[in-house]
């Protein structure tokens, strides 16, 4: 069996074919740049296959024999044709099973342009005729990482959440769910909703950061407005500095939605989910861990 991962050298789709590849499966990890992914640990043992999932009319030769896919569609403007055009090859490549990245609070009607393309996609999957399982993930852990500049520079690091709080889920979970679910029977036609299992605040997980890393990190809270004009100020696209503001300030996220905690890790993998508190340890070296402890 051969299982197709769009969105390979992705947080979830490394952890996914590391965890399928572990469990001896015969992975196919699509990427834009093969040298590139070659070097990336958590893919050794998969076929790396060039690929833009941005135009799946050139995938037809990496759909060709894969009778399970994990896809994780491109997040740019213009996400829905992409991700309709690889629904599309998967039913024409005889996919068996898709196991598709979805996001808790997806909806037709939401600010965030993602929650939008993920409710689309999943709409489309299930009227494909593909058997499928959804897998809709909080907000990931190792989001911070896109803060890991300022939190080395500035011990600090920004957002718009206010006093909001989420259960955020570790992708290393994420993808090893996904694993399970692409190779044990039983997960077709389910919606699997992960999370951490203790809602945190911004200012949680600055405590967390200043454990981990040996000096005081703090949370600094911006209005949206402002935030966005920061992103686009130090190089992020105008329309993701949006989407940042869109999902946090102003929609599921804003509305505090996402504090919200699932047993479903537990129930895919006989064990909790990871804390922050484990992300924060494990990733510690990008923030620049300190050599002395933090003042308490």
């Amino acid at each position: 069996m051969t299982i197709l991962v769009v969105g390979a050298t992705g947080p979830t789709g490394r952890a996914a074919v590391a965890a399928l590849v572990a469990a001896g499966e015969r992975v196919r990890a699509l990427t834009r740049d093969v040298e590139r992914a070659s070097a990336i640990p958590e893919l050794a043992g998969a076929e790396l296959v060039g690929g833009d999932s941005s135009e799946p009319d050139g995938l037809g030769a990496a759909f060709a024999g894969a009778e399970k896919l994990y896809l994780v569609p491109p997040t740019a403007p213009g996400w829905g044709g992409m991700q309709s055009r690889l629904v599309e090859a998967a039913v024409a490549g005889g996919v068996r099973h898709v196991v598709k990245l979805s996001a808790i609070g997806a909806g037709p009607d939401q600010p965030s342009m993602s929650l939008r393309f993920h409710w689309q996609g999943e709409q489309e999957i299930e009227a494909s005729g593909i058997p499928f399982t959804h897998v809709r993930g909080n907000s990931f852990s190792q989001n911070t990482l896109f803060d890991a500049e300022t939190i080395r520079a500035e011990d600090r690091f920004y957002s718009c959440v206010g006093s909001s709080r989420f259960a955020k889920v570790d992708t290393r979970d994420v993808g090893e769910v996904v694993a399970r679910v692409l190779t044990e029977p039983g997960h077709e036609g389910r919606t699997y909703e992960l999370t951490g299992s203790e809602p945190l605040s911004y200012a949680d997980m600055a405590q967390a950061l200043t454990e981990a890393l040996g000096r005081t990190i703090e949370y600094v809270d911006m209005a949206g407005e402002d935030y966005a004009a920061a992103l686009v100020a130090a190089g992020f696209p105008d329309w993701l500095a949006r989407e940042f503001v869109d999902i946090y300030e102003r929609g599921w996220y804003g509305e505090g939605r996402g504090a919200a905690t699932t047993d479903d890790v537990e129930r895919v993998l006989g064990r909790p989910p990871r804390r922050y508190a484990d992300f924060a340890r494990d990733y510690a070296d990008a923030f620049g861990r300190a050599s002395t402890p933090a003042p308490s």
